[in-house]
């Protein structure tokens, strides 16, 4: 009996944790008790019932011993599944998508021992008794009791079905973290459908853009992406947490964007939006490139900045404590013209404990960032340096304390004294920092950020600030990352351009986008589009993309749907020509 009632507590703990998490996610929003758990048993009812169908299968006497070993190999995969599902729900505020488990496969165990400092041997002392279990399961004898007892779970497999008709997924904004792992990805998988030939013939959109002439500057810039940094964190930037009064200090004495936007919802997205000027919007899925979806379609681009910088005699430098590997980084980076590029496996590091990644901490690639920007001292530079310190999961390298108030107080800490080491060596005087963050934080919406910002906006709000010697102002017109890269090209072009999907950060010819694309990390067959009159999101289908919103006039729909497919269709051409080039 111990035994039984053991077996089915470990069935249900997934689904257990699941309901809690999520009640307490909904419960946030909507302070209603209960609903979370209500919601996730009616999606969830039909992967258990199919889970105990298949374990019940297995043990029906008379069953031979290879199908029965096959159908509990089927249930045990199907159970792992949901508890990776759950980890990812959890931890990084998504579901499994089937799209992130072939991009990440490969890094998965590097990122568990980096983030659990295992050796190999500790995997293999952990691997070893997981494999002995699985086996036993598969291979040992169990059977059902005596025939009166066997109708009792038959009945409550062949219910549970039943309770699915309760799912009642599209009254809520935040509906997709309480579907079951299949239903979410059949629901995203429209983001893989294909354009027809006949589509991609006859499509047609174009885009007015304006040019001004503005004074040239060749100041020397950096950009540093700070990992996670979201606008909740700062008082300054939303009032909600006070966990970056270094930050927070240093905004209040230059240029704050107030009512900034990251374009996407991974780094890679960032890097994207920030270095090429083009939302990271992908082409239909595809899971080429060894399994790796990194950076598709946007390798080479010809218009990346430091290939434009390159052009009035700047030198480019990728700087961060990260390994390269990851994502494909290191060659993405070398494809858009970045002259030095550099990672985890400099000799600097030799000394220092390794974090996510196989990082450093923060300090020393701020000690890293000062030593190349002092060699490079009689050139134009660009710098682009990417932390890694307030990756989840957040642990302070200094007190090893794991919570992300602490891991976001130290890199703030590191924040300001790098700051302070550039006045001190005179950077400012010809220079320009831009503080931004990658994406927000891979960590469920704060009840304050959905109730200030809104629930679509809230999960794209990073901050921006300008540091130089131009003094204080604060910006809160809507701008976005993209908006980094055509400000900084153009200042050094001398020539400032603008269209409904490109600002200009500062200068006399400041203007924010009339629109901003996000790529969305909780539905991803949707693409939010933020602008001053309203929100809106395109389902990502194909031919069939369109608009979610109701009575939206026609005209804005046309706009709006033309541009994402644009914008997807072009990274599909660069796809088809890069293929073509390397056959």
């Amino acid at each position: 009996m111990a035994k039984r009632l053991g077996v089915f507590v470990f069935l249900l703990a997934p689904l257990l944790l699941k309901g809690l998490f999520v009640d307490s996610f909904i419960y946030e929003y909507t302070g209603t008790p209960w609903l979370g758990w209500a919601r996730v048993l009616a999606n969830d009812a039909v992967v258990y019932a199919a889970l105990l169908a298949l374990l019940y299968l297995s043990c029906w006497p008379g069953m031979r011993r290879p199908i029965s070993a096959l159908l509990r190999l089927s249930a045990l995969a199907l159970f792992t599944v949901y508890w990776i599902d759950y980890l990812v729900i959890a931890n990084f505020d998504t579901h499994l998508a089937l799209g992130d488990a072939i991009k990440y496969a490969g890094y998965s165990h590097k990122y568990l021992q980096q983030i659990y400092g295992l050796p190999d041997w500790a995997l293999w002392a952990i691997a070893l008794p997981v494999l002995a279990a699985i086996a036993a399961l598969v291979s040992l004898p169990y059977r059902l009791p005596a025939e009166r007892s066997r109708i009792l779970p038959l009945f409550a497999i062949a219910g549970l079905p039943l309770i699915s008709g309760f799912t009642d997924n599209d009254v809520y904004a935040h509906a997709w973290i309480y579907k079951n792992v299949f239903d979410y990805n059949l629901t995203i998988r429209s983001e893989a459908s294909a354009y027809s030939p006949a589509f991609i013939r006859d499509f047609r959109h174009e885009e007015a853009q304006t040019c001004l002439a503005e004074p040239a500057q060749r100041k020397n810039i950096v950009i540093l992406m700070v990992e996670s940094l979201s606008a909740y964190q700062s008082r300054y930037f939303s009032g909600i947490r006070d966990w970056t009064p270094e930050l927070d200090a240093i905004a209040a004495n230059h240029l704050a964007f107030r009512n900034f936007y990251a374009n996407g919802f991974i780094t890679e997205d960032g890097e994207i939006a920030l270095l090429t000027g083009l939302p990271p919007v992908y082409s239909p899925s595809s899971y080429s490139d060894g399994g790796s979806a990194s950076f598709a379609g946007f390798y080479g681009v010809e218009q990346a900045l430091p290939k434009r910088l390159k052009a009035h005699g700047y030198r480019s430098e990728f700087l961060t404590s990260a390994d390269l590997e990851f994502g494909n980084t290191g060659t993405w980076a070398k494809s858009i013209g970045f002259d030095y590029i550099e990672g985890h496996d400099h000799p600097d590091y030799a000394h220092w404990d390794r974090y996510h990644f196989r990082a450093a901490p923060d300090e020393a690639l701020y000690l890293r960032a000062l030593d190349r920007i002092a060699k490079a001292a009689n050139q134009p530079l660009l710098l682009f340096i990417k932390t890694v310190s307030t990756h989840h999961p957040y642990v302070d390298p200094e007190t090893k304390q794991k919570s992300e108030e602490a891991a976001f107080r130290y890199a703030d800490k590191q924040l300001g004294r790098f700051v302070r080491q550039l006045e001190d060596r005179h950077f400012f005087r010809n220079g320009l920092l831009l503080v931004v963050g990658d994406h927000h934080s891979m960590t469920p919406l704060k009840k304050e950020e959905a109730a200030h910002f809104g629930h679509y906006k809230a999960s794209a709000k990073v901050p921006l600030l300008v540091v130089s010697g131009n003094g204080h102002a604060d910006e809160d017109r809507q701008f976005q990352q993209t908006d980094v890269f055509n400000t900084l090209q153009g200042m050094v072009d001398g020539r400032q351009c603008r269209s409904d999907w490109q600002g200009v950060l500062w200068g006399e010819h400041a203007a924010p986008p009339r629109f901003i694309a996000h790529r969305r990390g909780d539905n991803r067959d949707k693409v939010s589009v933020f602008s001053e009159d309203g929100d809106y999101l395109i389902k990502l289908d194909g031919d069939d993309t369109r608009l979610g919103s109701d009575g939206v006039d026609p005209g804005l729909s046309r706009l709006l749907v033309g541009k994402i497919n644009a914008l997807r269709l072009a990274r599909l051409n660069w796809l088809a020509k890069s293929a073509e080039t390397s056959n």
